[in-house]
């Protein structure tokens, strides 16, 4: 798009996330006055971590897939090329009965080797080809709601029917659950067949994953020192001005209020703030679509390690029969100006979703020892070598069964109150896919339509 260079078109973004930063980068970049409100000091959502000891603790889960295209291009446009390209290579463990196998689940050659399914159910990965081949077209990372009509079917359901129970158990849930959780008996084949297809499992080229060579935050703080942003600022309600256009208010870290116009608005808070603040403005069929949002709770763990593990990192991921709390192991080796030192090691363990529910309410202190008690079930001495952890906790969107077809009648009522003159917007990944690269996809998408309808005018 063309740059507009009209500097008194002012734009509110809610929500200094990936999400809405780069809705802002975007905006600012085409020339609008862009405003950014951020309820907490730091910017960045779930990007946030600390460093500790040297050693960069994640937050959220690290690993990103080689086809992270927008999360890439970002970075360039900002100047930071080298933190995603090319990523630091993971190599992909399967930990069964307690041996771990080096395993490729991204081409069907790989997956066919991968231990545990039956062999005759092998065979029929020779199906994938032709399931992809149908459904392609439909699925559309940027615009989730496009496969609609095939969000009728669980992924516990669908890999059943086509390839197998030891295909669910061993490769497709394995290959989702650093991302979307383990709880493969509700969530939507959908969610499994727009990550297939973006990280490329089948096809020849697939997108290895990878970590960033540097914390993913760096590209939020690089997008942020070119914004306006009030850091420390919740908004408290957006409510429509009678002559057009928003009126955004917002509380300060002293308590003072302040209103202000604002010619559109992108709304890049969690689907529950999301709502509250634009009560005002939502019609019957948007209250129904936040309402029924599902989120889950997640637990990560970052870990300190002292000493070194050879070779690549590692992804290890657990099979749910093997009744751990925990579902995958990041292990990343340091190395000079990286996040980890050189000499030293880390980890990064994502909690298994029961686990993350039935210990919700739980004190940190208690659920980072519980968590450390199953790693050192999954690997015996691990214990002995601990230098400090990071506890991650929060929520992400859950897409169950019907999600999408839900999210396919929220986006239609978007077209028509666009069409109405509404320039109301709304960005994160409860509309597209808990990922980063899905964010940043949502941000992205939203300031394209922003600025499609203020062309118009």
């Amino acid at each position: 798009m063309t740059p507009v260079r009209d500097s008194d078109r002012r734009v509110a973004v809610l929500g200094a996330g990936l999400a809405g930063l780069r809705a802002a980068t975007e905006l600012n970049r085409l020339g609008y006055a862009v405003r950014v409100y951020e309820a907490r000091t730091e910017v960045g959502g779930r990007a946030r971590g600390e460093w500790c000891a040297g050693h960069w603790m994640d937050s959220a889960w690290p690993v990103l897939g080689g086809r992270d295209i927008v999360l890439a291009g970002w970075a360039r446009d900002v100047g930071l090329s080298d933190l995603l390209s090319p990523l630091r290579p993971v190599q992909t463990m399967l930990l069964r009965r307690g041996e771990t196998t080096s395993v490729e689940g991204l081409n069907l050659r790989g997956a066919a080797r991968i231990p545990g399914p039956r062999f005759w159910e092998r065979a029929k990965l020779l199906r994938w080809g032709r399931l992809m081949g149908r459904y392609a077209s439909r699925l559309d990372a940027s615009c989730p709601e496009r496969a609609a009509d095939l969000d009728y079917r669980s992924i516990r359901d669908h890999v059943s029917l086509y390839f197998g129970r030891g295909a669910l158990e061993f490769w497709l849930a394995p290959e989702i659950q650093g991302v979307y959780g383990d709880s493969v008996e509700d969530l939507s084949r959908v969610a499994m067949l727009i990550h297939a297809k973006s990280i490329g499992i089948g096809e020849r080229r697939p997108g290895l994953p990878g970590l960033p060579r540097r914390p993913l935050l760096e590209l939020a703080q690089s997008a942020a020192e070119g914004l306006e942003i009030r850091r420390g600022t919740a908004v408290a309600r957006v409510d429509e001005l009678p002559a057009g256009g928003f009126n955004v208010e917002t509380i300060d870290a002293d308590g003072i209020r302040d209103p202000e116009p604002f010619e559109a608005v992108v709304v890049a808070l969690g689907p529950g703030e999301a709502s509250r603040v634009t009560s005002s403005l939502l019609t019957p069929a948007e209250r129904d679509f936040f309402r029924d949002v599902r989120e889950q709770p997640v637990v990560n763990l970052s870990i300190a390690l002292e000493g070194v593990h050879a070779g690549l990192p590692q992804e290890i991921r657990i099979p749910q029969r093997e009744g751990s709390a925990i579902s995958s192991i990041v292990i990343e080796p340091g190395q000079p100006g990286g996040r980890a030192p050189e000499g030293k090691s880390q980890l990064v363990v994502r909690a298994r979703d029961a686990f993350a529910d039935r210990w919700r309410d739980i004190a940190g202190d208690v659920l980072s020892k519980n968590v450390l008690s199953s790693l050192e079930l999954a690997m015996p001495g691990i214990g002995e070598r601990v230098l400090t952890t990071h506890l991650g906790r929060g929520s992400q969107p859950f897409f169950e069964v019907g999600s999408y077809r839900r999210l396919a009648n929220f986006q239609r009522v978007q077209l028509d109150r666009r069409d109405l003159g509404r320039k109301l917007y709304w960005a994160g990944d409860y509309l597209s896919g808990p990922s980063f690269e899905s964010a940043a996809r949502s941000g992205l998408r939203a300031a394209q339509a922003l600025v499609t309808d203020l062309a118009d005018v």
